[in-house]
């Protein structure tokens, strides 16, 4: 009787000998791989771009940079004082606080138009407080 209600036991077949292959690899393997060598460098690139556009919130200008030399054009032109070159411009001093620049540009006709300017903080924003002088051509 009780040989007759007992399961037949199982008897594990041997192990036969086998090649070894290597692991095979997960399918998000490759994407992270890829992720590497083409996602951090695009991470560093935004950040950059990012910092770039948050840099004129906090720095003030240079006097020969782009955006200096933006902003004296357009109060030149309200003067309907148009140089022909945007150069020289010497940086007389230069803090966290206050950039103090000069530049002295030719106009056409042969005179010369000196631009003093200065870059500061008002509050969180970056003013500008300029003179401007006309000289006669010299001879």
């Amino acid at each position: 009787m009780s040989s007759e209600n007992t399961p037949p036991q199982k008897t594990a077949a041997p192990r036969r000998a086998s090649r070894w292959s290597p692991p095979t690899s997960s399918p998000t393997g490759p994407y992270r791989l890829i992720f590497r060598i083409l996602g951090i460098p695009v991470l560093a690139v935004a950040g950059v771009i990012f910092y770039r556009g948050l840099e004129a919130h906090f720095v003030l200008p240079a006097c020969d940079s782009g955006r200096a030399k933006q902003t004296l054009s357009k109060v030149l032109k309200e003067l309907k004082l148009e140089p022909v070159r945007y150069a020289p411009i010497k940086t007389i001093s230069s803090s966290k606080e206050r950039v103090v620049c000069n530049a002295v540009m030719p106009l056409p006709d042969g005179a010369n138009v000196v631009a003093d300017y200065t870059f500061y903080w008002q509050g969180s924003k970056v003013n500008m407080h300029y003179t401007v002088r006309r000289e006669a051509a010299k001879g």
